[in-house]
């Protein structure tokens, strides 16, 4: 009963996945249409932080806020060429979303985390699997 026990766990171990996928997100306050306080988060942003623009059509933009006014923003696109920045004017705004990139050595260290922390596991279960016999 302990080795089937042992092996479920195992297998319940191995089939979870990370709680946490992503960056937190923060939501805009003008989610509900009131354009003051989108306009009082955006300008609150500092410089140079990297958003995500939810725009009223659909589309959305990735980038570094470069100026925030009261009608409009202005956002350089993160892409492999460079860009001119955006202006993009309030009413086009739906949400803004402020990412937060963890970097490579971040990556690294949770991989390395995670790892550790599954071999850790499997060494526990086979001590369990081979201590009754």
């Amino acid at each position: 009963m302990r080795k089937l026990l042992a092996l479920l766990v195992c297998a319940s171990l191995a089939a979870q996945g990370c709680a946490s996928s992503g960056p937190p997100r923060v939501n805009t306050p003008a989610a509900g249409g009131d354009r003051g306080l989108l306009v009082d988060y955006v300008k609150r942003l500092p410089v140079g932080s990297r958003v995500k623009v939810s725009l009223s059509d659909g589309h959305t933009l990735k980038g570094t806020l470069m100026q925030a006014s009261d009608s409009a923003i202005v956002v350089q696109r993160r892409t492999r060429i460079p860009e001119p920045p955006d202006s993009v004017a309030i009413e086009r705004i739906a949400a803004v979303e402020l990412e937060s990139g963890g970097g490579a050595g971040r990556s690294i260290w949770i991989g390395f985390a995670a790892g550790a922390g599954g071999a850790v596991a499997v060494l526990l279960v086979l001590a369990a699997l081979f201590a009754d016999d």
